[in-house]
């Protein structure tokens, strides 16, 4: 197996059949049979099970992970880590907001040799460019610099939903993660810096989608695991 793709998803039952099928469709070109495409069900309370079911049918290459607890998006990440089989592991968000296109080359990059590549909506980007509200914008920037400044991780999208790192990453880092939530990815680069890996970041053009679960509400908890993280350094 040469590829694992991790779709993690809460609720996402108007709009994942159309990403899981434009991801699909877009990486058979790149890895023809020789991938997976694992979707973690975290928590759903809408129709999201049966849609994706109804895919499992339909695409051999779909895999469907179902947890009725809430994990956490970077929990449900780490499930799907964990169950991946493929050399080269990746994970992205269900609403399909990055170049498809673009993502098969950073998973080939992967494959050809790189330790880990963000694919990056920020990377030599101007702020009015990126495709996102201003307020979102706004605290993007201020979660990067607290990062940067907290774990020396000096990448201008530590928060980017896509992230691609080889097998042998996923191998030599502990899985034992303290931030489960959406502060996951600050951990995620820390712990593959840590262990002395390359991490390269990789433009990637997005466009901003309307229906994400994340909500002011969640910064508290972020800062919060963020900070535990750190103690434990």
């Amino acid at each position: 197996m040469r590829l694992s793709l991790i779709i993690p998803a809460y609720n996402e039952g108007s709009r994942i059949e159309a990403a899981l099928e434009s991801y699909i469709r877009h990486f058979s070109k790149g890895f023809g049979k020789s991938f997976e495409v694992i979707a973690v069900l975290n928590g759903c309370i809408d129709d999201t099970s049966k849609v994706v079911a109804k895919l499992c049918k339909k695409y051999s290459h779909l895999r469907l992970m179902e947890f009725k607890e809430a994990l956490g998006k970077g929990g449900a990440i780490l499930e799907g880590v964990k169950a991946a089989k493929g050399d080269v592991i990746g994970f992205v968000d269900a609403d399909d907001a990055f170049e498809t296109t673009a993502l098969v080359r950073i998973a080939k990059m992967v494959e050809e040799g790189n330790d880990c590549i963000i694919a990056s909506k920020w990377k030599e980007q101007r702020f009015s460019s990126v495709s996102e509200p201003f307020a979102r914008k706004f605290m993007s920037r201020g979660w990067n610099l607290l990062v940067k400044g907290m774990f020396q991780l000096n990448y201008e999208d530590t928060q980017a939903g896509a992230k691609f790192f080889s097998k042998k990453v996923r191998d030599s880092i502990s899985l034992g993660f303290i931030c489960k939530d959406f502060s996951f990815d600050a951990e995620l680069l820390w712990r593959i810096q840590s262990k002395g890996f390359r991490i390269r970041e990789v433009y990637v053009p997005s466009r901003h989608m309307e229906g994400s679960t994340f909500r002011l509400s969640h910064s508290a908890r972020m800062f919060r695991n963020l900070l535990k993280l750190w103690m434990s350094k």
